[in-house]
């Protein structure tokens, strides 16, 4: 039997509480402190680690543990905290598998979702409340988010392309621009299915310093340029057999993406294909169910974000001048895929 609908609406409304919870714990790196001192504490030495109230870390702490996420043993002042055995590869910030970046930055889009009334309102966001960590280390957050999450679909999303005949394991020689590639995951797996490919990823100098740090010194640096530039603004590199556009229209407008897909015709050969990834809403725009909610993450994060149909980028695909649109993945998730070929 379903959950009554006054059961329901309640459930939905008290969600914030175990998200701010875990805001808190990814933002203060509890878990990663625990794991640094033999996984066991007590409130008091954690408190007097992290330079924070003792009542406050008590409070959170017994918090975590009552969701399953710490491990509790002893009360009062004797009472030792650790992280869940299954938790802490994801709670380690240390840890190759570490979901602390993401945690952190859904926890900043949480503060910009209690805006949501306003931004309705006014039809643009609200003023941002940067974390307690700072500006500038939201902004790491956000790009190592983008990498702990991408980590966990890449192989996945990447095999969809050759399943497609969007890419082929046969190709030689195939030079790749990944457009708004941050930290350079695609890139990464696109290079190890591809071994004769090169590729080039463009970003905000932000991005191409987490890009540094995963190709510097291995043996995919050779095949890597990386190029510092605001691909909103400048004019993109050329000669490329294949465009990557992975989860970046949904920041712009229709115009914008348009001129977006226009940059990404020059900088192709004739004949070459331009894969687009992202949510691809159903025409009535309320399928996917995970699409519609982003559509809010862009209204109270973006001046002018947006979730498109595939009718929506196959027409500004068109009329920024490719051809042979195609729904090439169909798939629920933002791991959708259209492509395009530049005439010629």
């Amino acid at each position: 039997m379903g959950t009554a609908p006054f059961d329901h609406l309640s459930q939905e409304m008290t969600g914030f509480m175990r998200s701010s919870v875990l805001g808190a714990l990814a933002e203060l790196d509890l878990g990663t402190v625990i794991l640094s001192n033999g996984n066991s504490l007590g409130a008091a030495e954690l408190a007097r680690l992290c330079a924070c109230d003792e009542r406050g870390v008590e409070a959170l702490l017994d918090a975590l543990a009552a969701l399953g996420y710490f491990a509790k043993a002893g009360t009062g002042a004797a009472a030792r905290y650790s992280v869940a055995e299954e938790y802490k590869s994801f709670l380690d910030s240390r840890h190759p598998s570490t979901f602390i970046p993401m945690m952190r930055h859904m926890a900043g889009l949480q503060r910009s979702w209690a805006r949501l009334a306003w931004a309705v309102r006014d039809g643009k966001p609200q003023d941002k409340i940067p974390s307690i960590l700072g500006v500038e280390q939201d902004r790491v957050s956000f790009i190592m988010a983008m990498n702990s999450i991408a980590v966990r679909l890449v192989d996945k999303a990447v095999a969809s392309l050759f399943s497609a005949g969007v890419l082929s394991f046969t190709s030689k020689g195939l030079r790749i621009l990944d457009i708004g590639g941050a930290s350079g995951t695609y890139t990464e797996a696109f290079l190890k299915n591809l071994p004769e490919s090169t590729a080039t990823i463009i970003d905000l100098p932000v991005a191409i310093a987490q890009a540094k740090n995963r190709f510097t010194g291995t043996s995919l640096e050779s095949r890597v340029s990386l190029i510092e530039c605001d691909f909103s603004k400048d004019a993109l590199p050329s000669g490329f057999d294949f465009a990557w556009i992975s989860a970046i229209i949904h920041q712009m407008n229709r115009e914008k993406s348009r001129m977006l897909y226009a940059k990404a015709l020059d900088a192709l050969k004739p004949g070459g294909i331009v894969g687009v990834r992202d949510y691809v809403m159903r025409q009535d725009r309320t399928s996917p169910i995970d699409g519609a909610l982003f559509g809010i993450n862009m209204l109270v994060n973006t001046r002018d974000g947006m979730v498109y149909t595939y009718e929506e980028i196959r027409e500004d695909l068109e009329l920024a001048g490719f051809t042979q649109v195609v729904h090439a993945v169909d798939v629920p998730s933002m791991s959708a895929v259209v492509t395009a070929k530049k005439p010629g």
